[in-house]
């Protein structure tokens, strides 16, 4: 079994209590049931490979709370990861100073998140969708058809949910509909007649 300790590893800071909550959280995974007797936590990540998980050296967690939409910065607590492996077709991971099983299920149902800024570089045409979410939505007319407000899963790709002052749209992200990303601009360029789906 191939177990990672975290590329930004040596980068994370030893003494958590003293790490300024960064602005940038982005919530990734979730906590599941403790692992084991050592401290261990089985990890649920929130997309299919969890490359941001295994890129920061520190995690931030908070109770997960079913009706609280955002999370006060002061709730985050860091943790500094040593490891983070598979395990059958989960993950699961351990932190300094978890060397208990009760620590573990203290904290079985919690949020993980991760600074933005500790997300593994993209290659061209790669993105991460919580840099388009919020995106503006351009047709090849010039045409605007609205805000890209999420993503939908679907068994052959994702799905943009896009809505509009001309109805919901459901552009399929893929090359034959996506055109030019810009992230810092925030556009999306689509390929997609007006009346095709709203």
């Amino acid at each position: 079994m191939v177990a990672f300790k975290p590329k930004r590893a040596a980068q994370a800071a030893r003494d958590t209590q003293n790490v300024s909550t960064p602005n940038d959280l982005i919530v990734v995974a979730r906590l599941g049931v403790a692992y084991g007797v050592k401290g261990w936590i089985k990890i649920h990540p929130f997309s299919h490979s969890p490359d941001a998980l295994e890129n920061a050296g520190v995690w931030w967690l908070a109770p997960y709370l079913p009706n609280q939409t955002d999370v006060p910065l002061s709730a985050w607590q860091a943790v500094e990861v040593q490891t983070i492996k598979p395990h059958s077709d989960e993950w699961v991971a351990v932190f300094a100073d978890w060397d208990d099983r009760s620590i573990a299920e203290n904290h079985k149902g919690w949020q993980v998140a991760v600074s933005r800024a500790d997300f593994p570089n993209t290659d061209d045409n790669e993105f991460y969708w919580v840099d388009l979410i919020g995106a503006t939505v351009v047709n090849h007319a010039g045409v605007t058809l609205g805000v890209l407000q999420g993503l939908l899963e679907s068994a052959a790709h994702p799905v943009m949910q896009i809505t509009g002052e001309g109805g919901e749209y459901l552009i399929p992200f893929v090359g034959a509909f996506v055109g030019e990303v810009d992230t810092t601009a925030k556009i999306v360029n689509v390929e997609w007649d007006v009346d095709a789906t709203a």
